[in-house]
């Protein structure tokens, strides 16, 4: 009998697919930016703001490797057409929020359809290119989603002001209005297998429990204390939830998660490969527009701007790596890709105050490549090893282990960054006050800065606060004028006539004087400016350090991708076979 050959969408499909993932995975990004924007309006404090972007975070996490699952259920193309409606529907009730509750519950909105649209994004990608240009098409995917995460935050500075915050949201609306009459149109007609409607309801709620308190405990851990009764009960939880989780699905018969998918070697090598890809990328995005702004003076917005190379890189490196892919297989980008991280990151790492801002940018381009390269090799990986009845499971996984590296690399290089500079906040303190007594200062003045001071020695380093003024204030510098007259004309010999011209050369030697102190307080606010910048940079090369460890660590996993292994899963199932060619 003559087996039917399969039929695909072509590249057409990919685009349109990838145009949805595209506006899915820059509201990861771009509502950063907006933040304070949205505090001012509607008068909340920066924690209650955070939940603005938290509960997205999470409820993807928590939600990515279920939908994966309905998928099948659902049908692959109708759940992420139906994802992509709900997405437009919550973006547009997201700008409209008329108070922070009802924006948090719009994003938690988005975070459900965003969840349905990214694991089936994978697989319609996937599955629109026969086995031997899947490279390209995952190329296209994975270039899509860099650049969408890496220019978030300069499209959302560009959008909030230029129109306003709320227009963050708003965009999405008639870009999907444009984008779901054509993803419709290039899969119409198309026909899929879908599986029996079961759902794991205990496997669900124990892995949903799993990852909520995760992901909960690595975003919040640095503002309530990693040690803190909360966050070690949430660490316990997600355990707790974890183990239930295990012990449930091999009991039940239809299980959420099929572990013999982690008994893959190579795809497991394809899911740490992408879980390091998004802990440095979303930690390299959230250290360098700190860096960039309070060391090199640069405002929020050309920080942003200035980060672009980032994901400039990955979007040429991207679609020419899935190329390759196809050219040479998947085991010679992998390596490349980690050995160009690793000199990134090493690069990235000797980072200093005095560094300039084109070295700077040449260091992220390097790191960037490599990223890009990863990511793409990753997810080609990830969907060419697996059996065809474990793609939907592979790419929720996949996506899953992806937002929980943001998650956890945003928390590891901002903790590290702070650790590191909470260290030094006594020390700079001390310096200052040093340097403040042993100048020739009035005493008002040193007891004014030095006071000030004091009130930093616990956190000099708030980036939310601004720096502290040393200076007198204009009531102050009048009181002291007053003051130096009267010790002035105390001092003059008895029975000296007080004319109005020696009035005015004791006021002139007065402001002189006066002038000389304020150029040594401005002295000594430069050299405490200087060194705070100092550290900030040093503190934030220990963060990329730590990127340039987790890098070194995680290239151990290309041992996975043993050759006879995979040809022999992939060979017990002939449909799959021509996938092998991928493995070189």
């Amino acid at each position: 009998m003559e087996q039917t050959k399969p039929v695909y969408g072509g590249l057409k499909q990919v685009f349109a697919v990838s145009l949805g993932l595209f506006i899915v995975f820059i509201d990861s990004t771009i509502v950063n930016i907006a933040l304070p924007n949205m505090i001012e309006e509607y008068s909340i404090g920066l924690g209650a703001a955070s939940w603005i972007i938290n509960s997205f975070v999470i409820t993807l996490a928590v939600l990515l490797v279920t939908m994966g699952k309905l998928a099948d259920i659902f049908g692959k193309a109708r759940f992420f057409l139906i994802g992509l409606f709900l997405f437009m529907i919550s973006s547009f009730l997201c700008g409209a929020a008329p108070n922070e509750e009802s924006l948090i519950i719009f994003r938690v909105l988005q975070g459900i359809s965003g969840a349905m649209v990214i694991p089936t994004s994978m697989v319609l990608v996937r599955s629109a290119v026969p086995p031997e240009r899947a490279g390209l098409a995952m190329g296209i995917w994975g270039a899509v989603g860099a650049l969408a995460v890496a220019i978030g935050p300069s499209l959302g500075g560009l959008i909030t002001e230029l129109i306003n915050w709320r227009w963050v949201f708003y965009i999405n609306v008639p870009v999907i209005l444009i984008g779901l009459p054509l993803t419709w149109l290039v899969f119409r007609g198309t026909k899929e297998e879908r599986k029996p409607f079961r759902i794991d309801l205990w496997g669900t709620i124990s892995l949903s429990s799993t990852l909520f308190f995760l992901t909960y405990s690595i975003l919040q851990g640095q503002e309530f204390g990693w040690l803190s009764g909360k966050i070690i009960a949430s660490f316990a939880l997600s355990l707790i939830s974890g183990l239930a989780f295990i012990f449930i699905e091999r009991k039940v018969k239809d299980p959420l998660l099929d572990f013999t998918i982690l008994q893959n070697r190579a795809y497991v090598a394809g899911i740490a490969s992408n879980l390091l890809s998004g802990i440095v990328l979303m930690g390299t995005m959230i250290l360098l527009p700190i860096f960039l702004a309070e060391v090199k003076g640069f405002d929020t917005l050309d920080a942003a701007f200035a980060i672009t190379p980032l994901s400039a890189v990955m979007l040429i490196v991207a679609p020419l790596v899935g190329r390759l892919i196809d050219k040479v297989g998947y085991v010679w980008p992998l390596i490349i890709g980690y050995m160009i991280i690793i000199a990134g990151f090493g690069l990235l790492s000797t980072v200093h105050a005095d560094m300039s801002v084109v070295r700077l940018v040449w260091y992220i381009a390097v790191a960037g490549a490599g990223i890009g390269i990863i990511m793409v090799t990753s997810v080609t990986v990830s969907t060419s090893v697996v059996r065809p009845d474990q793609i939907s499971l592979a790419s929720g996984i996949f996506a899953m282990m992806r937002n929980l590296g943001g998650a956890i690399g945003v928390a590891l290089f901002i903790s590290i960054t702070l650790t590191g500079l909470n260290s030094q906040s006594s020390v700079i303190v001390d310096e200052g006050i040093a340097k403040f007594k042993q100048a020739d200062l009035p005493p008002v003045v040193q007891e004014q800065a030095i006071a000030r001071l004091e009130e930093r020695r616990e956190h000099f380093f708030d980036f939310n606060k601004p720096a502290p003024e040393f200076q007198l204030s204009s009531e102050q510098k009048e009181e002291l004028i007053e003051q130096k007259k009267k010790e002035a004309i105390a001092a003059l010999p008895a029975g000296t006539e007080i004319t109005a011209k020696l009035q005015e050369e004791i006021g002139l030697k007065i402001e002189s004087e006066l002038k000389v102190v304020e150029e040594k307080v401005t002295a000594i606010r430069e050299s405490i400016t200087e060194q705070g910048k100092s550290d900030v940079a040093e503190s934030m090369g220990k963060a990329f350090l730590s990127g340039l460890i987790l890098c070194v660590l995680f290239s151990f996993t290309i041992v996975f991708l043993r050759r006879k292994a995979i040809e022999g899963l992939l060979n017990s199932h002939p449909d799959r076979k021509s996938s092998a060619s991928h493995f070189h």
